[in-house]
């Protein structure tokens, strides 16, 4: 990749790339040189606190932070040195065609599973299929129009059908989502009962 075109995020990835344990300090110096421009340390230090962070960046998993007298240690986990820098740039990002997702990184290196929780990929599993669940009910919900006063038979049975699809596909979302809670406050009024 060309030096202008590198972000401060993919020159600290390069800092970390030499499997040494590195302080904000160190980094901004190795990036410094990498880069050619003058970077702040806290520049570098607000960016390694995001992508040392499981939950804000996937790169997180892979970076072992340690408190020192002096601060923060950073390193990589040895199995990550194994993987292309472009791959780990990949998994700082969000989106994009780059992007190298954190379950496309445990397919190629199943080494590095033992880095991330169980729990952790079922919850990014269970938000990525319930996106995917949501999306198609919003393409079911706006493919059903409802029939005019003056539609023929045919649209209300297309009508119905759909709403039929919709009910199905609601009912499936509860029983995946393991059930559904349902409170109900009901009111009972007697009225002539002991009145003479």
């Amino acid at each position: 990749m060309d030096r202008e075109k590198k972000t401060n995020s993919e020159f600290i990835i390069d800092a970390l790339l030499t499997g040494r344990d590195l302080r904000s300090p160190e980094i901004t110096q190795l990036v410094t040189e990498q880069s050619g421009k003058s970077i702040k340390i806290q520049d570098i230090a607000s960016i390694l606190a995001k992508l040392s962070n499981s939950e804000k960046c996937d790169l997180g998993f892979f970076i072992y932070k340690k408190r020192s007298a002096k601060g923060y240690t950073y390193h990589l986990v040895p199995e990550a040195l194994s993987l292309p820098a472009e791959a780990l740039y990949g998994l700082t990002r969000k989106t994009g065609k780059n992007r190298y997702t954190l379950e496309q990184t445990l397919a190629d290196y199943p080494d590095l599973k033992k880095y991330v929780s169980s729990s952790r990929l079922k919850n990014r599993e269970i938000k990525h299929s319930a996106k995917k669940r949501r999306k198609s009910l919003d393409k079911t919900i706006s493919a059903i129009h409802l029939p005019s006063q003056t539609a023929s038979t045919q649209q209300n049975e297309d009508s119905d059908q759909a709403i039929k699809m919709l009910v199905a596909q609601v009912l499936d979302e509860i029983s995946e989502q393991g059930g559904l809670n349902i409170n109900i406050n009901l009111n009972v009024r007697f009225t002539g009962i002991g009145e003479e």
